[in-house]
């Protein structure tokens, strides 16, 4: 386990945690200064990687410029979640290690599984402005995803459940798969081989650690929280479970999706095996 002072990153100016602190500890987030910086620059890389992302896909696609600009602002999001979660896939042994050396499964913290949240904290920061921004493309349910996600992890630095955090991260495992179906589709390969077999990856990863894994813990969650309510503030309790709730439902909802395009397509018609959950989860239809 790494030193109680120990982070991932280099702890950031002192100003700036006086400075949120006061706010912070308003809120109960007593352990959020200490990486404030961290989820900060982690925004604005992604805000970067979006930005950069037109001339980065002009370079390496030519399809990119006949695009619509609509779908355009789409790819580019596909762009930053692919890069996210190759980086939280990357990390995903060393917070798991981590965590497991928690003594309280509830309460337990570290510094360095902090600024490993802080990396997440900060796409779903980026993320919940570009669905507010863009949400008459998005739609509101990727609203609610946002901001489930932005509450789940932005107050574990009370701290409380980070234990528990390795399991949302292992979401994280779908997401290539979906990105890579995504740019199959936009780039004239829709029912080619290779999207038959990414496809495929894609439900069963999804299943597997969204669903199963995910169903799992959530009940996990839920019964230590409620094993112990007394020690637990009852608003941040519910919360807790209300988004927690709301994210797996989420999840089945789009496997359903899923495996009702799978239905589709084996009965004849030409949709591709996830298309028509890419146009919920993805935002493809734009």
């Amino acid at each position: 386990m790494s030193s109680s002072d120990e982070g991932l990153f280099p702890r950031g100016p002192l100003y700036l945690e006086n400075l949120v602190t006061p706010f912070c500890e308003k809120l109960g987030l007593y352990k959020l200064p200490r990486h404030f910086h961290v989820i900060l620059l982690s925004a604005l890389f992604y805000q970067a990687i979006n930005l950069l992302s037109p001339w980065i896909s002009n370079k390496l696609s030519r399809h990119y410029k006949h695009l619509s600009k609509r779908t355009k602002l789409n790819w580019d999001s596909h762009v930053v979640s692919s890069v996210q979660s190759v980086f939280l896939i990357s990390l995903g042994y060393l917070i798991l290690k981590e965590v497991n050396n928690f003594g309280d499964k509830l309460f337990g913290y570290s510094v360095y599984a902090g600024d490993i949240y802080a990396l997440a904290d900060g796409y779903f920061l980026w993320d919940l402005y570009v669905t507010l921004r863009y949400v008459h493309i998005t739609g509101i349910g990727f609203v609610v995803h946002a901001v489930a996600a932005l509450f789940v992890v932005t107050f574990s630095y009370s701290p409380y459940l980070m234990y528990y955090g390795p399991t949302y991260l292992s979401w994280e495992l779908s997401t290539p798969f979906l990105n890579i179906h995504y740019f199959l589709d936009k780039t004239n390969r829709t029912g080619s081989t290779l999207q038959l077999v990414n496809g495929i990856l894609l439900v069963l990863t999804f299943i597997c650690v969204r669903i199963i894994w995910g169903w799992y813990s959530a009940y996990s969650t839920a019964m230590e929280i409620i094993s112990r309510v007394t020690e637990i503030p009852r608003g941040l309790s519910l919360f807790y479970l209300a988004a927690n709730m709301s994210l797996n439902c989420l999840n089945l909802f789009w496997v359903f999706k899923m495996m009702d395009a799978i239905r589709r397509r084996a009965q004849g018609e030409k949709v591709s095996p996830v298309q028509t959950a890419n146009s919920e989860f993805a935002k493809k239809n734009i």
